[in-house]
């Protein structure tokens, strides 16, 4: 595996120990009656997942399937969809942070949690299964330079 598509996986694995902490404590908010200390390590969890690393992560993954994109292969319906999915944790993220002083309940704040959560393991499952494999195999090491000069560190 390329080194830059090994970063970008290492983050994602990063990410999926946030999400599996994220989910223990939405478990915890569904279940029992919870005060809005108990839900604000939810929310911390939640900022980790729309940082600054995340926005650079996903450049840089733009990066790649805008160069894999130019390479004209045929390519498989996802990868076309991974901008779609950026630009959507992007709002998703936005609606997320609205939660924190919503009427919502709980429960009906975790359910829209918990829903971000299955599309984001969804997200990886698509990078990392059909995206990362066809540019490691089909990009060339101009292709790699040309990415690297325009990497988000």
């Amino acid at each position: 595996m390329h080194p830059l598509l090994q970063e970008l996986y290492d983050y994602h694995h990063d990410a999926s120990k946030v999400i599996d902490e994220l989910s223990g404590l939405l478990t915890q908010v569904k279940y029992k009656r919870s005060s809005l200390a108990d839900v604000k390590p939810v929310f911390q969890l939640l900022s980790l997942l729309h940082s600054d690393a995340e926005r650079r992560h996903h450049l840089n993954e733009e990066l790649i399937r805008q160069q894999l994109v130019a390479t004209e292969l045929p390519l498989h319906p996802r990868i076309q969809d991974l901008e779609n999915d950026h630009h959507g944790f992007d709002r998703i993220a936005d609606h997320l942070k609205l939660l924190v002083d919503s009427e919502l309940s709980h429960k009906e704040m975790a359910a829209i949690i918990d829903d971000y959560i299955r599309k984001y393991y969804d997200h990886i499952d698509g990078e990392e299964n059909i995206f990362f494999p066809m540019a490691d195999k089909y990009l060339t090491s101009n292709d790699w330079e040309t990415i690297r000069a325009q990497w988000k560190e």
